[in-house]
């Protein structure tokens, strides 16, 4: 039966447009799907940490260093599964995010 759900659930075709555009930024959608599983994982630990007589700022603190720490972690591992396309335009295009 799971077999059957994920079978189905993966032939959901994927929306025609990626993104959003705004002037020159495009915001993509799997970006804004990350930001939103951020923040409602952010919501429900400070709820739930407060409700175990913690303090909430405790979580948002936490967080903005664990999504810093996430970003940075993320590139460097981009880099080093895709190290040939770095190697031939230079090592600086590494630090180069907004190209993706």
């Amino acid at each position: 039966m799971a077999g059957v759900s994920a079978l189905l659930i993966g032939s959901i075709p994927s929306p025609p447009r990626s993104g959003v555009d705004l002037g020159p930024l495009q915001l993509r959608v799997y970006g804004m799907m990350i930001a939103l599983g951020v923040l409602a994982s952010v919501w429900l630990s400070r709820r739930r940490w407060a409700a175990r007589g913690g303090n909430p700022d405790q979580i948002s603190r936490v967080a903005v260093w664990g999504v810093i720490a996430g970003l940075i972690g993320a590139r460097l591992y981009h880099v080093i599964t895709d190290w040939k396309r770095f190697q031939s335009d230079g090592w600086l295009e590494a630090f180069a995010i907004w190209e993706g």
